[in-house]
């Protein structure tokens, strides 16, 4: 910035260099989708480790594909995976935890579903408190394999119900524990008169079991159903509250009157009052939706229209060591329906949508579906890919041969971010014994991937001798030379076994690097080393929004994008003997011309020369004639 100079001396002025480093991104983070035995449902969660995919998801498990596969990403030099557990039917084990009247104050249930937690128990503590007469302790322990002893695993202390307590119980557990989430019974809390409604009535406005039909302005009557049982007045809701308040033994005390709409007019409004004499405390509360409870409570009350006292029967009751009164379900494999799941919701596989960034998509429950199932499965998995710059490895159907995967490959997927494998792999199953069992490769051929870009640079190939299948045991059928002939000029790569060097990857295509289409980026390598320069320059020049588009930016941008493409020259990754011949950046008056820049837009160029695999080694040989005398 211009210095202002205002005295005679000497001044200094910070000037920026117009550096801003490009930083490429991870090449091999492998996104896995499908079923696990525990763990979040329809979320992408980040391990590091086999041992992470143990505590969170359960481990291997016979029904999972995707335990399978994981194991042998991390075996294989795999780093990092996303995991996303994908199942049906499945539920968490809950507690309802009652106060000393024997009135549901707390809603405890497992962090996520499945039969894990079954063997969770929890304990209510009132002594060693800070606050014997308001606050708690809440532990959660384990029953052990011996089925007669404890472990305590989590204690929660000096917990209160007081949603303006630093205590809160709700804000303290749900953000330390990482065994359960709590809720508090919504609770409508009457303190001059020292009633507390929650957990004594439940009044109709449960939306799990309401309807409302029309409007609530009075012009219209309204349909609201509770429990089959309709009625289309204020007084039919006003009699059935009084009903409920009634059952509940606070008929001396409460009353449900029209309340009126907003402004006092019309009807749609249940008020509930306190009939203790000299207490004017009431609550109004709309007819709708009880999500709406907070804008309409008016309580005018002493403690400042809280919705808590402190009166010690609102804590939960002592207990001690819990079983879950509700069971968790592990659930079973969603199918290739669920394996989709919805984009709007971001189920299934679109639950990578809130992800970061992720590199290779594995879906191996494919191997198990007939074709027009896995068809559907695998075409989502592209078009998802293609959008987020990803490469998808896929898994072909079991029961394929040698005369049919082909075929099958040119025509469930023509795409240049999708590669698959042939045949199927055969490892020692723990589970089983540590008999054979065959598996699908992708997650054998990810960790490969991972870590050839480690050792060698995402432009390698992930293929060659080097590229050995850490942790099989054999391969589904044995491929011969003249095999591996028919299926690579269909794109196809194949697994082969070689003395000395063990099962190794023998093919580097893509599935659109059948022979006959002569695609541009038929080769792993180069579609995966051009996925991994526009992710880095994409992300690399977010700051170029916005800047005065002219000369000083472009010299800035050929400058900065320049540098990145040497230092990935100097590593190795583009043919050439020199710069010039490797890669060319540019942004100038030609790219960008006077109209693009009225219309807000610069245009960078960015070229590379890709190394090819040397695919085929020819040797030729001849014999010397040696010195003939003529």
């Amino acid at each position: 910035m211009p210095v202002s100079v205002s005295y005679p001396g000497v001044y200094i002025r910070e000037v920026p260099s117009g550096v801003r480093t490009i930083t490429g991104v991870a090449t091999s983070i492998a996104a896995f989708v499908g079923y696990t035995r525990k763990g979040p449902p329809d979320k992408a969660i980040t391990i590091t480790s086999f041992a992470d995919f143990e505590r969170s998801y359960g481990g291997l498990d016979r029904d999972s594909p995707v335990s399978y596969a994981v194991r042998q990403f991390f075996a294989n030099g795999g780093t990092q995976a996303l995991i996303v557990r994908v199942a049906t039917g499945y539920a968490s084990a809950a507690w309802v935890l009652n106060d000393s009247a024997a009135s549901p104050v707390l809603d405890v249930t497992a962090a996520t579903p499945g039969s894990w937690a079954n063997s969770l128990r929890l304990s209510v503590q009132r002594t060693n408190v800070r606050n014997p007469d308001a606050e708690f302790n809440l532990v959660v322990s384990q029953l052990q394999a011996d089925g007669s002893s404890l472990a305590v695993l989590e204690t929660h202390r000096n917990l209160s119900m007081d949603a303006n307590s630093a205590q809160f119980v709700v804000s303290v557990v749900n953000h330390a524990s990482a065994l359960i989430q709590v809720a508090r019974r919504p609770g409508l809390v009457f303190a001059n008169s020292g009633y507390a409604v929650s957990g004594s009535i439940t009044f109709p406005l449960n939306p799990s079991n309401a309807t409302i039909a029309g409007t609530l302005d009075g012009s219209t009557p309204f349909l609201l159903t509770l429990g089959g049982a309709p009625w289309n007045t204020i007084g039919d809701l006003v009699t059935a509250a009084t009903n409920a308040i009634t059952a509940a033994g606070l008929g001396a005390a409460l009353t449900a009157t029209d309340a009126g709409a907003d402004g006092g007019t019309g009807s749609g409004h249940l008020r509930i009052a306190s009939n203790t004499v000299g207490q004017s405390s009431s609550v109004v509360i709309a007819g709708g939706s009880f999500g709406g409870l907070a804008a309409t409570i008016r309580m005018g009350l002493a403690n400042g229209g809280r919705e808590f006292t402190a009166d010690a029967e609102h804590r939960p009751a002592v207990i001690t060591s819990v079983i879950p009164p509700t069971s968790g379900v592990d659930g079973t494999a969603a199918g290739p329906v669920g394996l989709r799941g919805s984009e709007l919701t971001k189920t299934g596989m679109y639950a990578l949508l809130d992800a970061d960034l992720f590199n290779m998509l594995l879906i191996p429950e494919t191997f198990s579906m007939t074709d027009i199932q896995a068809a559907s499965v695998i075409s989502a998995g592209v078009a998802l890919c293609e959008g987020r710059r990803a490469f998808y490895i896929v898994d072909a159907p079991l029961g394929k041969t040698l005369s049919t995967i082909g075929s099958w490959a040119n025509g469930v997927s023509q795409s240049r971010n999708a590669a698959t494998y042939f045949p199927p792999v055969r490892i020692s199953d723990p589970l089983d014994g540590l008999r054979p069992r065959s598996m699908p490769p992708s997650g054998t051929l990810a960790g490969i991937y991972a870590r050839t870009d480690a050792t060698r640079g995402v432009w390698k190939a992930p293929a060659g001798t080097e590229a050995t299948l850490n942790g099989v045991i054999d391969l589904a059928q044995p491929i011969n030379d003249l095999e591996n002939g028919l299926l690579n000029p269909l794109g196809v790569n194949v697994l082969r076994s070689f003395p000395a060097y063990g099962r190794v990857a023998w093919g580097a295509r893509t599935m659109r690097g059948s022979d006959a289409q002569a695609d541009e980026y038929k080769y792993i390598p180069i579609r995966r080393l051009a996925l991994f320069l526009e992710e880095s320059l994409y992300r690399g020049t977010q700051w170029v929004v916005f800047e005065p588009n002219d000369e000083p930016l472009w010299a800035q941008i050929r400058l900065n994008v320049g540098v990145f493409m040497n230092g990935l020259f100097r590593q190795g990754a583009f043919q050439g003997r020199t710069p010039q011949e490797a890669y060319f950046v540019k942004c100038d008056k030609e790219t960008t011309t006077q109209a693009d820049r009225n219309l807000g837009i610069v245009n960078i160029d960015v070229g590379f020369a890709p190394l090819k695999p040397a695919e085929f080694v020819v040797i030729s040989i001849q014999q010397i004639a040696g010195e003939l005398q003529t």
